[in-house]
């Protein structure tokens, strides 16, 4: 299929369970062509599944132990310090330098995790963690100002996601967001060869961690989407196959599990006092008035009730807490100290003498974890636990959080460190929190019509099922499979068998390629006489 073209839309945290009930009501009519005309299916996420690490590993085919990345945030035990993960923090090649190799041209647009921006062939834009400020965003560097004059939007206004997200100026920023992404999407298709495209909307996530219990406000954000992919599809050409994937579900959030408190009485982990930042902020500090310290003389008063009518921007402009989780002398932290669904422990190894203590503190938090029920409901609130050797496998295995677990659906995690607050509420807004099931669909040429896939598949499939609709060779250190079941009986792609080759195929590949292009270079000075 060397005439061949993919294109691969995520849609951040989509679910089946928001589509296909406005599917059926004649909502959306360009998901209902995809659905009819296409193979589709549960997307399982990582563990945990949250934006980072899924999106690495659907862009490697590999498992977080072969990456090196875990969270949106790395954690040095030693100095207790935090940053950001970057491009570079991603040990390994990804789809589009596979594609590379072998003269493919790709478009990346917006995936998470890719900024610094690294040289590939063809044109990547980095999407989220990319610096407010930054103006190296992109690669070749000049697309910058080409996007610039399109208004292209990176992320939607953090200020107004996190202040304003029960006001009508939120849902005017998410839809303003597809707008311009899908008017970039297709300047870029039309302007630019390329055999390979990728696209992550985001705003489908973000609708849903604020409002999921409100339909009407999801109802406005799938209707643009459903916009941009017909959009999109009346740009594609003939011979293109597209994927529409998510990187993880979402499902309601009812009850609140509050893990740090739960960590501190069994005095895992240790607090001290929060550093201000801002005048306003020290203020605050100074007065010990902060979110947690209101909650709480609203609860001895009976009156926590009132605080889902208090304006989100009044609750904004407060600090969270007065105190922080002390890194540096915790035994334990929670992974929601990086990331809110982070549903993950990490123990402290600085503070455990050896392998043993380490053991039977991990075997402790297990147990304990285990047997945790909601007192509401008598029922335990952990669907699954597992030691990181159960899920991950590889180089970066030490790096892993110690413990994995899912909560049950409709359960979440407190996301700030409130020690006043009961170890198990009710959530008081229309949240809603990620869940491991998304979506993945393929549709185009050479695909099944109508299909269902019974079992779903895994998100490390993505990436040598990609490789292999282009023909070329799958990295045996690849964790997924490809998805012949999506392949129409008649296609090629079904009829030809996966090719399998070691890492090294590729290394070499690579060097041969860097050779040919530093043969290029040469040869143009020469011509320009700068020889």
């Amino acid at each position: 299929m060397s005439d061949v073209k993919v294109v691969i839309i995520g849609l951040d945290g989509a679910t089946w369970d928001v589509i296909l009930p406005f599917v059926d009501e004649g909502k959306l009519p360009t998901f209902k062509k995809l659905l009819k005309e296409g193979s589709w299916g549960i997307l399982r996420s990582t563990l945990p599944p949250v934006t980072v690490p899924a999106w690495p590993s659907f862009a490697t085919g590999k498992n977080p132990a072969k990456l090196g990345v875990y969270n949106f945030l790395i954690v040095d035990n030693k100095t207790g310090k935090v940053r950001v993960v970057r491009s570079t923090d991603v040990k390994s090649k990804k789809i589009w330098d596979y594609l590379g190799f072998y003269g493919k041209t790709s478009i990346v647009l917006n995936h998470p995790v890719t900024y610094p921006p690294e040289k590939i062939k063809g044109i990547i834009v980095s999407g989220m963690l990319t610096p407010p400020d930054a103006r190296d965003y992109t690669y070749p560097s000049e697309v910058a100002e080409e996007l610039g004059t399109l208004g292209y939007i990176i992320e939607p206004n953090p200020e107004v996601v996190r202040t304003k997200w029960d006001t009508e100026e939120f849902m005017s920023e998410l839809i303003r967001t597809i707008k311009k992404r899908t008017n970039t999407v297709i300047y870029l298709m039309q302007n630019y060869s390329w055999d390979f495209f990728f696209v992550l909307f985001r705003a489908t996530d973000v609708v849903q961690h604020k409002q999921f219990q409100n339909k009407e406000k999801l109802l406005r954000v799938y209707s643009e989407i459903d916009k941009s992919l017909d959009a999109i599809l009346q740009t594609i050409p003939e011979n293109t196959v597209l994927v529409l994937m998510s990187d993880h579900g979402f499902c309601e959030l009812r009850r609140y599990f509050n893990i740090t408190k739960w960590l501190y009485e069994m005095g895992y982990i240790k607090i001290r006092k929060k550093e201000a930042h801002g005048e306003g902020s020290k203020i605050f500090m100074k007065t010990r008035i902060t979110q947690t310290s209101i909650l709480g003389i609203l609860r001895k008063l009976h009156l926590d009730w009132i605080r889902k009518y208090i304006p989100v921007v009044i609750k904004s402009k407060l600090p969270a807490s007065s105190v922080e989780i002390d890194l540096k002398e915790s035994f334990v932290y929670p992974g929601i100290l990086l990331t809110g669904a982070s549903q993950y422990l990490s123990i402290n190894r600085e503070k455990v003498r050896d392998e043993t203590e380490y053991e039977k503190l991990r075997d402790e938090l297990i147990l304990k974890l285990s047997s945790l029920k909601d007192p509401k409901t008598g029922e335990s609130v952990i669907e699954a636990i597992y030691k990181k050797e159960d899920v991950y496998s590889g180089p970066y295995l030490h790096e892993a959080p110690d413990i994995i677990f899912l909560l049950k659906r409709g359960y979440g995690l407190t996301t700030f460190l409130d020690l006043t607050a009961p170890m198990f509420e009710d959530v008081n807004s229309p949240f809603g929190t990620h869940h491991l099931n998304g979506i993945v669909l393929f549709w185009g040429k050479g695909i099944k019509k109508g299909y269902g896939l019974r079992q779903g598949a895994e998100i490390t499939d993505i990436a040598p099922t990609v490789l292999h609709i282009f023909g070329f060779p799958i990295p045996r250190d690849m964790d997924g499979r490809v998805l012949l079941q999506v392949f129409d009986d008649s296609a090629e792609t079904l009829n030809r068998t996966p090719k399998y080759v070691d890492p090294e195929y590729y290394a070499n590949l690579e060097k041969k390629t860097e050779e040919k292009q530093l043969k290029k270079t040469i040869k143009k000075l020469r011509l320009k006489g700068k020889l």
